[in-house]
């Protein structure tokens, strides 16, 4: 796998584009589910937007490993490596984080009727 810049940043906005689309998706369904009771699209929304947070990740855990995990030291003369690895750490935690918010909105569904 080629260090690209473009697959460095998709682990920081492959998951908030997957947070974002669950976060109105969501909330367009609603008035669909409710007049027809199809309460699995919103669970469906749900899985969709977390295998995008979650490939989001693993590019971003492939550009890390590919570089290599440790950290330099202060010395090292490829900077840009290190910048490399700070991306693709970035774009790790980001891509985690969106995908723990869309579980955290997707678990209420469960429990919740959408229809009051």
């Amino acid at each position: 796998m080629t260090r690209h810049p473009l697959r460095l940043w998709t682990g920081w906005v492959v998951g908030i584009i997957a947070w974002t689309l669950h976060l109105i998706a969501s909330y367009l369904l609603v008035s669909w589910v409710c007049a027809t009771g199809n309460y699995w699209a919103l669970h469906g929304v749900t899985l969709a937007t977390l295998a995008m947070s979650v490939a989001g990740g693993w590019v971003a855990w492939r550009q890390w490993s590919e570089v290599g995990r440790q950290w330099p030291d202060a010395g090292d003369p490829q900077a840009q490596t290190s910048r490399i690895r700070f991306m693709a750490v970035g774009g790790l935690m980001i891509s985690g984080l969106s995908a723990l918010l869309i579980v955290a909105e997707g678990i209420p569904n469960f429990f919740l009727s959408a229809c009051l």
